[in-house]
């Protein structure tokens, strides 16, 4: 039986058609990407399919027993709560077993009676059953992979940033007990290791999910069927987004050559009816109007209402626009990068990449001469017309009109003239007169773009300008930029976006110095996917293989200390992997429900666990230190 089902529905909002004779549904082995333009419908369906609002007409059934867990775009976590423990209410079902588990332990201290011990043993063997130790291991592994480390577990939820909280909302989401799994802009402030992770994450689960999202590259990894919402409809095609774009175009063309030859059969009978119907062919005539009036007729295939822009510059900027030199910079304290040395000239189009929090914004800003280098020499080039475009929005003015934000900018300009810029980035009828405040995170940035791009730069810096933006208007976006005749500087984590619009890279990239990592930026000029590579790579110290003889003789360390030292580490290694092994048995019994009749065996195991779970610990740091400490011996020596 399925999941969801929803037959012929329609939902109706003001008078307007928002959604008509919609049938679709969520199986047990779906993989669905939702796609259509901003405004399309999609997050209307998603209501409708979780109940949250009726259809107007048609009936959506849901199967009895299932648990839906859904991220919304606008998710808000609890601010009054720690990260950690935030997270853990995502299965509150363990959290009070846990909490009953530890306090009949503590009640075990003082009354040792058959009725407690048997509670304490119920609690803990559907503890077991329900997954609780793979689940306390489950959350480690997302938080950590979505740039959580262990020391910001306990901060307080209101201390962290808007996209950390919507990190967090996502990392909660993936941690519910679920049967289906809905995700609305799910990549929406990951970055692209982050992406890539979520990718496997999603892939490797057992159960069905949906997604809403504008990341082509993201889709075609993650889904087997592709939901369309054009024009209150839905179309559903097997396959990723890729094999979608091509069966669309085919059944565009196909459309449009049979409207076209219906028209053509139109035309030539009304003609020969209009010359016959009185004269010696009007039976003739009149058979072939009734032809006509019998014919079904096909509606023209509409297409999505494009968005044609055209970037045009005032001036040229001068061949060099930035030169960066031993410059080092960081922000509040903290460094961010040294050692950088790059170059900018004129018609570059420069791609920024990195992992989140590196620094990327710091040195946009250090471009536009909003933050300063703490050493070495930044050059600006002549002549620069910047348009520089915020992911925040901050220009924007909360309290003005669509229509009054871009009129100020050309106060002597008609409303005529203002009304059709403003149509090329799909701002039309009413849509106009609509306060910046009420605009979705798409409208804001189409707004934003439409009046930096009005200013005619030469330069265009650009941070996560495709942030919010669908494909229809990523695309437009992306042409528009191609055809550019100025330079581009931009940051994005679109990576069909980046990788078809960039001539190069400047890459945030982390090296070692002696038993130290710190970060520079490298200029690469490979593919998208190498500059990534490089990006999210975190060099290791290597365990140096014993010394060849020939180098032997200029090193002024005896090569048996050396020989000595590795040894060590290789024997500190093996002991670390037989603890893995004795931990891996006691889990084993931990996991078995027999375990849970014999109090004193279980809390010899709980014991040994937590025993051996430090004894790791402190052995893997002693092999960091052993490491290092070669590392220094042979840096000695050379």
């Amino acid at each position: 039986m399925s999941l969801i089902q929803a037959r012929e529905v329609s939902f109706e909002f003001g008078g307007q058609s928002i959604l008509r004779d919609v049938s679709c549904t969520l199986e047990h082995n779906s993989r669905i990407g939702l796609i259509g333009g901003n405004g399309s419908g999609k997050t209307t369906l998603i209501r409708l399919l979780l109940g949250k609002i009726n259809p107007s007409s048609g009936v959506v059934e849901r199967s009895a027993r299932y648990q839906v867990a859904y991220l919304p775009q606008k998710a808000q976590p609890d601010q009054g709560l720690t990260l950690i423990d935030y997270v853990k209410t995502a299965r509150p079902d363990l959290q009070e077993l846990q909490r009953s588990i530890e306090t009949l332990s503590r009640q075990m201290d003082t009354d040792k009676s058959p009725q407690v011990e048997s509670r304490l043993n119920a609690d803990i063997q559907r503890f077991t059953t329900l997954g609780g130790y793979e689940w306390e291991n489950e959350l480690k592994h997302v938080l950590l992979s979505l740039d959580f480390p262990e020391i910001m577990w306990q901060m307080p939820i209101m201390q962290m940033s808007g996209g950390e909280q919507t990190r967090l909302c996502l990392a909660f989401i993936l941690l519910q007990k679920h049967d289906i799994l809905i995700l609305d802009e799910p990549t929406n402030h990951l970055d692209l290791a982050m992406i890539s992770w979520l990718e496997k994450y999603l892939v490797q689960q057992d159960r069905p999910y949906l997604l809403v999202s504008h990341d082509r590259h993201f889709l075609d990894a993650t889904v087997s069927s592709i939901w369309h919402l054009q024009d209150s409809r839905l179309s559903i095609t097997k396959g990723n987004y890729s094999s979608w774009k091509e069966a669309d175009a085919i059944a565009q063309l196909s459309a449009e050559r049979q409207y076209e030859r219906q028209q053509k059969e139109i035309l030539e009978t009304m003609d020969f009816v209009r010359r016959n119907i009185a004269g010696q062919k009007t039976k003739q005539a009149q058979s072939r109007l009734k032809h006509l009036e019998r014919m079904q007729v096909v509606d023209a295939p509409r297409r999505e209402a494009g968005i044609k822009m055209r970037i045009q510059s005032d001036s040229r900027s001068g061949n060099d626009l930035f030169i960066l030199k031993d410059l080092k910079f960081g922000i509040g304290g903290k460094e961010l990068a040294r050692d950088v040395d790059l170059y900018a000239g004129y018609r570059d189009r420069i791609c920024i990449i990195g992992p989140n929090g590196c620094g990327k914004t710091t040195l946009l800003r250090m471009l536009l001469g909003q933050h300063q280098p703490d050493e070495g020499e930044l050059k600006v080039g002549a002549s620069l017309n910047i348009a520089y475009y915020d992911q925040h929005h901050v220009d924007l003015q909360e309290g003005l009109s669509v229509m009054e934000t871009l009129w100020q900018e050309v106060p002597d300009e008609t409303r005529g003239y203002v009304l059709s810029w403003l149509a090329r980035f799909g701002f039309r009828g009413d849509d106009v007169e609509k306060r910046v405040g009420v605009l979705s995170g798409g409208e804001k940035s189409r707004l934003y773009l439409c009046v930096l791009i009005h200013r005619r730069p030469n330069l265009f810096i650009l941070d996560e300008a495709t942030n919010h933006l669908d494909i229809q208007m990523t695309d437009a976006l992306l042409e528009a930029l191609q055809e550019f005749d100025g330079s581009i500087i931009f940051v994005s984590h679109d990576r069909w976006f980046l990788s078809n619009l960039a001539t190069k890279y400047w890459v945030f990239e982390r090296k070692l110095d002696g038993r130290q990592l710190y970060t520079t930026i490298q200029n690469v000029e490979e593919d998208a996917e190498s500059a990534i590579e490089r990006s999210f790579q975190i060099p290791e110290p290597r365990k140096a293989p014993v010394a060849p003889v020939e180098r032997a003789k200029k090193r002024r360390i005896n090569p048996m200390i050396l020989s000595m030292k590795l040894k060590e580490i290789e024997e500190r290694q093996e002991h670390i992997g037989s603890l893995l092994d004795r931990l891996e048995e006691v889990q084993l019994q931990l996991s078995e429900s027999d375990t849970y009749n014999d109090r004193e065996l279980m809390k010899q195991l709980h014991t040994s666990q937590n025993d051996l779970q430090a004894a790791i610990q402190a052995a893997e740091e002693d092999v960091d230190t052993m490491e290092h400490e070669y590392l220094e011996l042979l840096c000695e020596e050379e």
